[in-house]
């Protein structure tokens, strides 16, 4: 009998790791219903309609969705001196090869390879390719809503981010420092015709709002990494801004 011995390409699929599974509408439910759980609501309608209650811990890298890492993407290209023009605009690249190229550019983004997040930057409009094979980004953030999958995604990331904030909220001591910033504005009596020119106010100054510390993060990251500080703990950050509207 010969046995054959595996081939490169055979050794290298077997390391590598399985596509990780994306955020659920399980998951989300099983998030409510553990935090229904300690504050004593009966829940138990609820409960049937998910598989099992007793849910595993959500892994960090779910969390990390594909809208997340389109974002982190268009954050430093809009951001890394590399990759920028002496105006401060970000610069077409080469889809693949050494310096300023896409290929290079992905790296920064730790979930996905270059060629899928250039699909999946491609296919929700956030950049062109030209005939040279030049890559040229269209926008500084995504429009996740305009993608039905994304669109999903992110609303499921998003429901289990407040579903945190609250029971960390909740489970440590109000006056404690290390409460998460929580806050909403409300107003229970607005003219239903200036929603519109509300919906322009926000997409303005929180489009900047949310840049500037998006901004921020990365330059810290960045400080800390040329003064070859120990890598301390890792967490992710999730920061937004949304408009609620319903009938009174």
């Amino acid at each position: 009998m010969v046995i054959k011995r595996p081939t490169k390409i055979a050794r290298s699929l077997k390391k590598r790791p399985a596509k990780p599974s994306e955020l659920t509408v399980n998951d989300v439910v099983g998030a409510l219903l553990d935090l229904f759980k300690e504050l004593q609501i009966d829940a138990s309608n609820l409960a049937s309609c998910v598989k099992s209650v007793n849910h595993k811990k959500i892994a960090p890298h779910r969390i990390y969705s594909h809208a997340a890492a389109i974002g982190e993407l268009l954050a430093v290209w809009h951001q890394d001196p590399r990759y920028l023009d002496n105006s401060g605009n970000p610069l077409p690249v080469r889809t693949r090869g050494p310096g300023q190229s896409f290929s290079n550019l992905a790296k920064a983004v730790p979930t996905m390879t270059a060629p899928a997040l250039l699909k999946e930057l491609e296919r929700a409009g956030a950049v062109t390719i030209d005939d040279k094979g030049y890559v040229h980004v269209r926008m500084r953030s995504l429009s996740v809503y305009e993608d039905k999958r994304l669109a999903i995604q992110h609303t499921l990331t998003s429901l289990i981010s407040f579903i945190r904030t609250l029971r960390h909220n909740l489970d440590s001591d109000p006056s404690n420092s290390d409460q998460l910033f929580h806050r909403v504005a409300w107003n229970g009596d607005f003219e239903y015709g200036l929603v519109p020119t509300l919906k322009i106010r926000i997409r303005r100054q929180g489009q900047t709002f949310l840049e500037a510390f998006d901004n921020w993060m990365m330059r810290q990251n960045k400080i800390r990494s040329t003064k070859r500080k120990p890598r301390g703990k890792r967490v992710q950050i999730f920061l937004g801004v949304y408009l609620a509207v319903g009938d009174k």
